[in-house]
């Protein structure tokens, strides 16, 4: 491995570090404005802590190799320090800033999708729900006007069919009156073995 390639290593070990505080800065930020809970804090560190660790091993694949030297973890700590002493500070309030537009943004498309699709799909459910009602009383109303109306003249009709089958219900009564006679001692049989012990 000749010189050329350990000091591309090395420098591309200080980008990884500066990548990793910006990572980590971002991190803090998000944390924050998120309000995450104490408790749920090592669940993301353990995620931070596991991409940097694969970031890291896909440079040093592609740049040496995958072989770790002691130059590896100089170029990382290099990297590190000098990102959180240079540039943290800015990193921060930048980040910060970020997700305050990205905020606003969020919550300007919310609106204009509540204005726009939200708001009126739920006034035509509305309007169709009190359009459905009133047309269900007229109907009803309509039903009930037609049923007053055709009342007389059906129950007139109804009278008059009842006459007319009379000699049929006389025909029938024999048989109406055998049902009914059956049914009464069956119900006292019934009743007479309720009341033995």
């Amino acid at each position: 491995m000749n010189a050329s390639m350990h000091w591309a290593t090395i420098g591309a070990m200080i980008l990884c570090g500066l990548a990793m505080g910006t990572a980590f800065d971002v991190y803090r930020v998000a944390c924050y404005r998120f309000s995450v809970r104490r408790w749920m804090l090592p669940g993301f560190d353990v995620v931070y802590w596991a991409a940097a660790t694969m970031l890291v091993y896909r440079v040093l694949l592609e740049r040496n190799f995958g072989e770790v030297r002691l130059y590896v973890f100089l170029g990382i700590g290099i990297g590190i320090t000098g990102y959180f002493g240079l540039f943290s500070r800015t990193a921060i309030k930048v980040i910060s800033m970020l997700f305050s537009v990205a905020q606003n943004v969020a919550r300007f498309v919310w609106r204009t999708v509540r204005i726009v699709l939200i708001v009126p799909l739920f006034w035509l459910v509305r309007a169709l729900a009190r359009l459905i009602d009133i047309v269900f009383i007229v109907i009803a109303a309509f039903l009930l006007w037609i049923g007053r109306l055709l009342y007389k003249p059906l129950s007139g009709l109804g009278s008059w069919l009842w006459k007319l089958l009379l000699p049929v219900r006389r025909r029938a009564r024999p048989i109406v009156d055998f049902y009914r006679s059956a049914r009464d001692k069956f119900r006292a049989i019934v009743e007479l073995l309720r009341r033995k012990p």
